[in-house]
C-alpha cells in the first residue's frame, strides 16, 4: 500500500485568473495542455547521437466543462466565467492571461452547459499562472448561505443546472421557449515572437522584473496580460498573443403558441435583412435577444428577472439568417440561425 493513503475526488477548487485575481469557478471536467515545438537535429557531426534540438514557441490550452446555473452558483458557473473573459477582451486594461479562445454553450432538456477553451503563453512560475488547482475540503463560498461560509450580503444559498424552460428567445415582441439551442463564441487569436531589441541582463534569471532595458532576466516589457511582464531572453519563447476579434452566432427551436402571432406566417416570417435588426414579414424591425432567468445578485428569493445569456455583450444587433417552422399535429415549433454584432 502507498505511504500516505490520501484521499482523493472532489476535495479541490479550480481557479482562473480573472481580472488580476485568481477567481474559483464551479465546474464539471478541466484540462490543461502544454506543448512545445521541439524537434531533434541530426546533423553531420561524426555521430548518430542527437545532441541538438530545435526548440520553438510554447502553445497552451485549458479546456473547461461547466454547467449554467440558476441561484447562488451563477454567478461562478461557466457562464459568468465567459462573460467575465469577453469583458477583458473588449478592455485590454483589465486583461489577464488566460484569455478566452472559444465558447460554445448548450441548451437542451437535460440542462445547460458551457464548454470553454483558453489560451495562455505556457508560463506556470509563481504568482503568474493562470490555471490552477487547490485542495479544498469546503463547498464553494456562493453555494452557502451567509453566516455559513457565504460571503456578502446576498442570501446565497440554493442552487439548480438551468434546464430548457429557464431560456427564452425573443423576436421584437414575439416570445419563445426555448426547447434547444446552441450558440458559439469565437476569439480570433494571433500568437507573435519577437527579436529583443535591447541588452541582455543575466539571461539565466528567467522572466525577469518589468522594467525596461534590463534587470532580472534581460528586458522585461511592460504587459497587462503576463502581469509582471514579459522578459525577452534567450532561452524564452513565450509568446505575445493578440486579439483580432469576436464573432457569436447560434441556433434555436422555439415552441409557438397557436392562435397568436407567434404562429402567423403573415406577420412572424423572415424577410430580406436589414443591418443590424431582424426584419419581420410585417415589415417591422426588430431586435433579438436570448435570455436566461435569474435574478438580482443571484438571490434565490429575489424577484425574477430575464437577463441576457452572455454577459457584456448585447445581442440585440443581430440577424436571422434562417428560420424553419414546422406545422404538424404536435407542438408548433420555430427553428431560427442567428448571427450577431458584437455590441
Amino acid at each position: 500500500m502507498p505511504i500516505n493513503n490520501d484521499i482523493l475526488g472532489i476535495y479541490k477548487q479550480v481557479y482562473v485568473l480573472t481580472g488580476g485575481t485568481a477567481v474559483s469557478y464551479i465546474v464539471e471536467t478541466a484540462n490543461r495542455n502544454i506543448s512545445i515545438d521541439a524537434n531533434p537535429k541530426i546533423l553531420i557531426a561524426g555521430s548518430p547521437k542527437t545532441r541538438i534540438m530545435d526548440i520553438g514557441g510554447i502553445t497552451e490550452t485549458i479546456s473547461i466543462s461547466a454547467p449554467i446555473l440558476i441561484g447562488g452558483g451563477a454567478a461562478y458557473d461557466g457562464r459568468a466565467l465567459v462573460g467575465n473573459k469577453i469583458t477583458e477582451i473588449l478592455n485590454p486594461a483589465s486583461a489577464t492571461l488566460p484569455i478566452l479562445k472559444s465558447a460554445s454553450y448548450s441548451i437542451s432538456e437535460g440542462g445547460g452547459s458551457v464548454s470553454i477553451t483558453l489560451e495562455s503563453d505556457g508560463y506556470s512560475g509563481s504568482g503568474n499562472s493562470g490555471f490552477y488547482i487547490v485542495n479544498s475540503t469546503t463547498p464553494h463560498p456562493s453555494l452557502n448561505p451567509v453566516g455559513t461560509g457565504g460571503s456578502g450580503t446576498t442570501a446565497f444559498g440554493p442552487t439548480r443546472v438551468a434546464r430548457f424552460y429557464d431560456f427564452r428567445a425573443k423576436i421584437g415582441g414575439r416570445q419563445y421557449f426555448i426547447q434547444e439551442a446552441s450558440v458559439d463564441v469565437n476569439v480570433e487569436t494571433q500568437k507573435t515572437y519577437f527579436i529583443n531589441p535591447y541588452n541582455f541582463s543575466d539571461p539565466a534569471a528567467g522572466y525577469g522584473s518589468p522594467s525596461i532595458g534590463g534587470g532580472g532576466g534581460g528586458t522585461a516589457l511592460l504587459s497587462q496580460l503576463s502581469g509582471n511582464g514579459i522578459s525577452i531572453v534567450y532561452g524564452s519563447q513565450f509568446p505575445h498573443i493578440g486579439v483580432n476579434g469576436i464573432t457569436i452566432s447560434g441556433k434555436g427551436k422555439g415552441a409557438v403558441v397557436v392562435g397568436s402571432n407567434y404562429a402567423s406566417e403573415t406577420t412572424a416570417g423572415i424577410t430580406t435583412q436589414a443591418a443590424g435588426v431582424t426584419v419581420l414579414a410585417s415589415a417591422e424591425d426588430v431586435t433579438f435577444a436570448l435570455e436566461i432567468a435569474g435574478t438580482a445578485g443571484n438571490n434565490p428569493s429575489g424577484t425574477p428577472t430575464w437577463q441576457n445569456l452572455i454577459a457584456g455583450i448585447g445581442l440585440s444587433k443581430s440577424i436571422i439568417n434562417a428560420t424553419s417552422f414546422s406545422v404538424s399535429t404536435g407542438i408548433l415549433t420555430v427553428e431560427f440561425d442567428f448571427m450577431c454584432y458584437v455590441v
